[in-house]
Protein backbone atom coordinates (compact mmCIF):
# COMPACT_ATOMS: atom_id res chain seq x y z
CA UNK A 1 0.00 0.00 0.00
CA UNK A 2 3.07 2.29 0.57
CA UNK A 3 4.35 1.60 -2.71
CA UNK A 4 1.26 2.57 -4.33
CA UNK A 5 0.79 5.45 -2.62
CA UNK A 6 4.44 6.85 -3.09
CA UNK A 7 3.78 6.05 -6.98
CA UNK A 8 0.60 7.87 -6.92
CA UNK A 9 2.06 10.55 -4.79
CA UNK A 10 4.45 11.05 -7.30
CA UNK A 11 2.65 10.72 -10.61
CA UNK A 12 0.13 13.38 -8.62
CA UNK A 13 3.31 15.33 -8.73
CA UNK A 14 4.37 15.46 -11.64
CA UNK A 15 0.72 16.06 -13.30
CA UNK A 16 0.50 19.02 -11.01
CA UNK A 17 4.21 19.89 -12.36
CA UNK A 18 3.36 20.08 -15.68
CA UNK A 19 0.40 21.31 -15.87
CA UNK A 20 1.71 24.64 -13.99
CA UNK A 21 4.24 24.47 -16.55
CA UNK A 22 1.88 24.34 -19.33
CA UNK A 23 0.22 27.00 -18.37
CA UNK A 24 2.42 29.13 -17.96
CA UNK A 25 3.72 28.08 -21.41
CA UNK A 26 0.72 29.44 -22.63
CA UNK A 27 0.47 32.52 -20.95
CA UNK A 28 3.99 34.07 -22.17
CA UNK A 29 2.89 32.45 -25.34
CA UNK A 30 -0.54 33.65 -25.72
CA UNK A 31 0.12 36.17 -28.83
CA UNK A 32 0.95 33.20 -30.94
CA UNK A 33 -2.06 31.27 -30.29
CA UNK A 34 -4.21 34.04 -30.52
CA UNK A 35 -2.47 34.41 -34.27
CA UNK A 36 -3.31 31.18 -34.75
CA UNK A 37 -6.61 31.14 -33.86
CA UNK A 38 -7.96 34.33 -34.96
CA UNK A 39 -5.90 35.03 -38.22
CA UNK A 40 -6.47 33.43 -41.36
CA UNK A 41 -3.66 31.22 -42.47
CA UNK A 42 -2.59 33.75 -46.03
CA UNK A 43 0.48 34.81 -47.11
CA UNK A 44 -1.33 38.19 -46.46
CA UNK A 45 -1.48 37.76 -42.68
CA UNK A 46 2.74 36.23 -42.45
CA UNK A 47 3.92 39.57 -41.18
CA UNK A 48 1.67 39.44 -38.73
CA UNK A 49 2.39 35.65 -37.85
CA UNK A 50 6.14 36.53 -37.79
CA UNK A 51 5.13 39.27 -35.14
CA UNK A 52 3.14 37.11 -32.73
CA UNK A 53 5.73 34.24 -33.11
CA UNK A 54 9.07 36.44 -31.92
CA UNK A 55 7.89 35.63 -28.17
CA UNK A 56 7.75 31.90 -29.03
CA UNK A 57 11.38 31.54 -28.85
CA UNK A 58 11.81 32.92 -24.99
CA UNK A 59 8.61 30.74 -23.89
CA UNK A 60 9.87 27.65 -25.92
CA UNK A 61 13.73 27.58 -23.83
CA UNK A 62 12.00 28.49 -20.66
CA UNK A 63 9.41 25.60 -20.73
CA UNK A 64 12.37 23.19 -21.84
CA UNK A 65 14.47 24.49 -19.28
CA UNK A 66 12.01 23.92 -16.42
CA UNK A 67 11.45 20.70 -17.54
CA UNK A 68 14.91 20.20 -17.86
CA UNK A 69 15.31 21.12 -14.26
CA UNK A 70 12.83 18.03 -14.19
CA UNK A 71 13.98 15.64 -15.64
CA UNK A 72 17.59 15.77 -14.02
CA UNK A 73 16.01 16.58 -10.19
CA UNK A 74 12.79 14.92 -10.32
CA UNK A 75 11.20 17.90 -8.77
CA UNK A 76 10.92 21.47 -10.00
CA UNK A 77 9.40 24.42 -8.87
CA UNK A 78 7.40 25.30 -11.54
CA UNK A 79 6.61 29.03 -11.68
CA UNK A 80 9.96 29.82 -9.64
CA UNK A 81 12.33 27.99 -12.30
CA UNK A 82 9.94 28.85 -15.63
CA UNK A 83 10.03 32.73 -14.77
CA UNK A 84 13.80 32.58 -13.72
CA UNK A 85 14.62 30.84 -17.27
CA UNK A 86 12.23 33.27 -18.89
CA UNK A 87 13.42 36.25 -17.31
CA UNK A 88 17.20 35.56 -17.67
CA UNK A 89 18.09 34.25 -20.77
CA UNK A 90 14.53 36.57 -22.99
CA UNK A 91 17.35 38.59 -24.92
CA UNK A 92 19.63 35.44 -25.77
CA UNK A 93 17.09 33.20 -26.85
CA UNK A 94 15.83 35.83 -28.83
CA UNK A 95 19.06 36.63 -30.41
CA UNK A 96 19.12 33.12 -31.23
CA UNK A 97 15.15 32.51 -32.22
CA UNK A 98 14.76 35.71 -34.93
CA UNK A 99 17.05 34.06 -37.31
CA UNK A 100 15.27 30.81 -36.50
CA UNK A 101 11.79 32.43 -37.30
CA UNK A 102 12.92 33.92 -40.40
CA UNK A 103 13.52 30.92 -41.88
CA UNK A 104 10.70 29.27 -41.08
CA UNK A 105 8.66 31.85 -42.22
CA UNK A 106 10.88 31.51 -45.99
CA UNK A 107 10.49 27.83 -46.07
CA UNK A 108 6.88 27.97 -44.84
CA UNK A 109 5.86 30.71 -47.15
CA UNK A 110 7.99 28.63 -49.90
CA UNK A 111 5.88 25.44 -49.56
CA UNK A 112 2.39 27.81 -49.49
CA UNK A 113 4.03 28.81 -53.24
CA UNK A 114 4.64 25.57 -54.56
CA UNK A 115 1.22 24.12 -53.55
CA UNK A 116 -0.53 26.65 -55.49
CA UNK A 117 1.51 25.49 -58.49
CA UNK A 118 0.70 21.47 -59.00
CA UNK A 119 3.56 20.37 -61.31
CA UNK A 120 6.19 17.85 -61.18
CA UNK A 121 8.84 20.42 -60.42
CA UNK A 122 7.26 21.94 -57.01
CA UNK A 123 5.99 19.06 -55.90
CA UNK A 124 9.26 17.74 -56.01
CA UNK A 125 10.40 21.10 -54.53
CA UNK A 126 7.75 20.93 -51.75
CA UNK A 127 9.03 17.66 -50.67
CA UNK A 128 12.47 18.51 -50.40
CA UNK A 129 11.02 21.83 -48.75
CA UNK A 130 9.10 19.75 -46.10
CA UNK A 131 12.26 17.53 -45.19
CA UNK A 132 14.63 21.00 -44.75
CA UNK A 133 11.49 22.57 -42.27
CA UNK A 134 11.69 18.89 -40.81
CA UNK A 135 15.60 18.80 -40.05
CA UNK A 136 14.76 23.13 -38.73
CA UNK A 137 12.15 22.34 -36.33
CA UNK A 138 14.60 19.66 -34.34
CA UNK A 139 17.46 22.43 -35.50
CA UNK A 140 16.09 25.10 -33.23
CA UNK A 141 15.30 22.66 -30.51
CA UNK A 142 18.59 21.40 -29.70
CA UNK A 143 19.46 25.89 -30.22
CA UNK A 144 17.14 26.54 -27.37
CA UNK A 145 17.75 24.16 -25.05
CA UNK A 146 21.59 24.73 -25.47
CA UNK A 147 21.21 27.83 -25.01
CA UNK A 148 19.09 28.00 -22.02
CA UNK A 149 21.36 26.03 -20.66
CA UNK A 150 25.20 27.03 -21.15
CA UNK A 151 26.46 30.28 -22.85
CA UNK A 152 28.06 30.35 -25.93
CA UNK A 153 28.41 32.39 -29.29
CA UNK A 154 25.77 32.60 -31.26
CA UNK A 155 27.26 30.85 -34.74
CA UNK A 156 28.63 28.41 -32.27
CA UNK A 157 25.39 27.01 -30.73
CA UNK A 158 24.06 26.38 -34.36
CA UNK A 159 27.13 24.76 -35.11
CA UNK A 160 26.74 22.14 -31.90
CA UNK A 161 23.02 21.96 -33.47
CA UNK A 162 23.98 21.06 -36.42
CA UNK A 163 26.41 18.75 -34.73
CA UNK A 164 24.12 17.07 -32.39
CA UNK A 165 21.49 16.37 -35.12
CA UNK A 166 23.76 14.77 -37.69
CA UNK A 167 25.64 12.62 -34.99
CA UNK A 168 22.97 11.99 -33.00
CA UNK A 169 21.18 10.12 -35.34
CA UNK A 170 18.88 7.90 -32.37
CA UNK A 171 18.00 11.47 -30.37
CA UNK A 172 17.37 13.10 -33.53
CA UNK A 173 15.19 10.14 -34.91
CA UNK A 174 13.72 9.61 -31.79
CA UNK A 175 12.63 13.48 -30.63
CA UNK A 176 10.84 13.58 -34.95
CA UNK A 177 9.19 10.70 -33.47
CA UNK A 178 7.67 12.19 -30.62
CA UNK A 179 7.12 15.41 -32.75
CA UNK A 180 5.23 13.25 -35.36
CA UNK A 181 3.05 11.45 -32.80
CA UNK A 182 1.92 14.99 -31.63
CA UNK A 183 1.27 16.44 -35.10
CA UNK A 184 -0.71 12.98 -35.57
CA UNK A 185 -2.92 13.41 -32.41
CA UNK A 186 -3.30 16.84 -33.12
CA UNK A 187 -4.90 15.14 -36.63
CA UNK A 188 -7.42 13.07 -35.02
CA UNK A 189 -8.29 14.84 -32.54
CA UNK A 190 -8.33 19.26 -32.73
CA UNK A 191 -5.21 21.44 -33.33
CA UNK A 192 -6.16 23.35 -29.76
CA UNK A 193 -4.53 20.25 -28.02
CA UNK A 194 -1.50 21.72 -28.22
CA UNK A 195 -2.55 23.91 -25.63
CA UNK A 196 -2.93 21.14 -23.04
CA UNK A 197 -0.27 19.23 -24.00
CA UNK A 198 3.12 21.56 -24.56
CA UNK A 199 4.67 20.99 -21.46
CA UNK A 200 4.16 16.92 -21.53
CA UNK A 201 5.84 17.15 -25.31
CA UNK A 202 8.81 18.99 -23.89
CA UNK A 203 9.11 16.89 -21.35
CA UNK A 204 8.98 13.81 -23.58
CA UNK A 205 11.88 15.45 -25.53
CA UNK A 206 14.07 16.66 -22.91
CA UNK A 207 13.91 13.10 -21.50
CA UNK A 208 14.94 12.24 -25.04
CA UNK A 209 17.53 14.62 -25.11
CA UNK A 210 19.12 14.30 -21.87
CA UNK A 211 22.13 12.31 -22.89
CA UNK A 212 22.61 15.43 -25.73
CA UNK A 213 22.27 18.16 -22.78
CA UNK A 214 25.03 16.28 -20.80
CA UNK A 215 27.32 15.81 -23.81
CA UNK A 216 27.50 19.52 -24.31
CA UNK A 217 28.47 19.82 -20.91
CA UNK A 218 31.43 17.16 -21.07
CA UNK A 219 32.65 17.79 -25.03
CA UNK A 220 32.36 21.75 -24.95
CA UNK A 221 32.02 23.79 -21.97
CA UNK A 222 35.41 24.32 -20.65
CA UNK A 223 34.70 26.34 -17.39
CA UNK A 224 31.83 27.15 -15.37
CA UNK A 225 31.21 30.66 -17.37
CA UNK A 226 29.87 28.57 -20.16
CA UNK A 227 27.06 26.85 -17.62
CA UNK A 228 23.90 28.63 -17.06
CA UNK A 229 22.08 26.56 -14.88
CA UNK A 230 23.66 23.76 -12.64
Amino acid sequence: MDLNQGGFYRFSNYVYWLLILNILFVLTNVLSFAALILLIPSISNAIFYYIAFIPTGPALAALFHSVSVLVRKKEVTPIKEFLKAYKMNYWDVTKVWLPILTAFFIIVIDIQYFNQNPTVFYQILNGIFLVVLLIMVIFAFYSLVITTHYKFRIRDIYRLSLYYFFTWVKRSTGNMGILFLTIVLMFFTSDFIVLFISSLVAWLLILNTKPIIEDVKFSFVKNESNRIHK
